[in-house]
């Protein structure tokens, strides 16, 4: 669904809501326009509300004064407080009335539901949460995306695949893709808001004991932002939508569903399929660490580098060779525990993510918490 959008509210006349505030102002001195930045407070934040960032904008053209008022949030952090819930189509009169109340009880801004929901939309971010229960590790996605020849379909500035592998981000000048570890991502913005890719996230840091505690989920986020308007236009026009870009026609599960799905598999297209599941060491670990919830990482390793020289050589030497240089109860103790080769998995997890963006179905923290 929506995550984050910047709703645009253009006025004729300088609104009653700005007297007084003149002294947060800032004027250019060469264009004589002026503009306001709002942020959230620090009471807020410490508090964990989420609260909207305001822009004010008053700028002199030919037909006069142009005042645009710019205001972005994050959908579902308004509602619930963080964005590992998601919304659904139905939930858009509560967002419009909620945020509408935010802008009076915060900043005395009157702005109803109704000129909310018609305003024009100059930036959204489309995303979705990805919940695996058998151990799946975001890095093993990550890393696999890492491998495609996107430069095929985009005009990239620049790829990054950082924090061992918990994010993967493909950046152009108005198009922003990335597939991270929700928690992973979070744990870094706890340390700093400037190492994790979302910000803004004060609000859900209670979520990360619970989200810790539960080993055996993980929580891939796949996210396209739309960064103008003109792109917002092209990205509708090659989903087949012809409408506006008001906040009601773009607050959308469909639109959502198909816009995802194009980058989901102009990325997948062009990852290598052939060596997607090899039995290289690191994709014997993955499949071994998830078949065998029980072992130790260790013993996962261990087990991995035994089926490694199994490629090489057969059960009988190993045992002979491990029995001569350790007590021969230690082997038959391990072996027990390794002698089968684990399933290989790692396709099936990248169809899993285009069943996810296919089906939509809206995830709700309390599920996992």
């Amino acid at each position: 669904m929506i995550d984050t959008v910047k709703l645009v509210m253009t006025y004729s006349q300088r609104p009653d809501w700005l007297n007084g505030m003149e002294n947060i102002l800032k004027r250019n001195a060469n264009t004589g326009g002026v503009t306001m930045t709002i942020n959230p407070s620090k009471g807020y934040k410490m508090a964990g509300i989420y609260q909207p960032r305001l822009k004010y904008y008053e700028h002199p053209s030919r037909e006069g004064i142009i005042r645009k008022l710019y205001i972005e949030l994050s959908l579902p952090k308004l509602m619930y407080g963080n964005n590992f819930s998601e919304l659904t189509d139905a939930d858009f009169e509560a967002v419009t009335r909620k945020l509408s109340a935010a802008l009076h009880n915060t900043y005395a801004i009157e702005l109803s539901p109704d000129e909310l929901a018609v305003a024009d939309v100059s930036k959204i971010d489309y995303s979705k949460n990805i919940i695996f229960a058998d151990h799946t590790p975001v890095s093993s996605i990550t890393t696999s995306m890492r491998t495609a020849d996107i430069s095929k379909t985009y005009d990239v500035q620049k790829t990054n695949f950082r924090n061992g592998g918990h994010i993967y981000h493909i950046h152009t000048n108005s198009l922003d893709i990335a597939m991270y570890d929700k928690v992973a991502d979070l744990k870094k913005e706890r340390v700093s808001e400037k190492r994790s890719y979302e910000k803004h996230g004060y609000g859900q840091m209670g979520l990360l004991d619970s989200l810790e505690a539960n080993k055996s989920i993980s929580i891939a986020r796949f996210e396209v932002r739309l960064n103008s308007v003109r792109k917002i236009r092209s990205e509708l026009k090659m989903v087949g939508f012809f409408g506006g870009i008001s906040f009601r026609e773009l607050y959308s599960t469909d639109l959502s569903r198909k816009i995802l799905l194009c980058h989901w598999t102009q990325v997948f297209t062009h990852i290598p399929k052939v060596s997607l599941d090899s039995d290289n060491p690191t994709s014997l670990f993955t499949s071994i660490a998830k078949a065998n919830p029980d072992l130790t990482c260790t013993q996962a390793m261990a087990a991995a580098h035994y089926q490694t020289m199994l490629k090489d050589h057969d059960e009988r030497y190993i045992r002979n060779l491990a029995e001569g240089l350790f007590n021969p109860s230690q082997y038959r103790r391990f072996k027990l525990k390794s002698r089968e080769p684990p399933p290989v998995s790692q396709l099936k997890t990248l169809i899993e993510v285009t069943k996810v963006l296919e089906a939509m179905k809206p995830v709700s923290i309390i599920d996992y918490c």
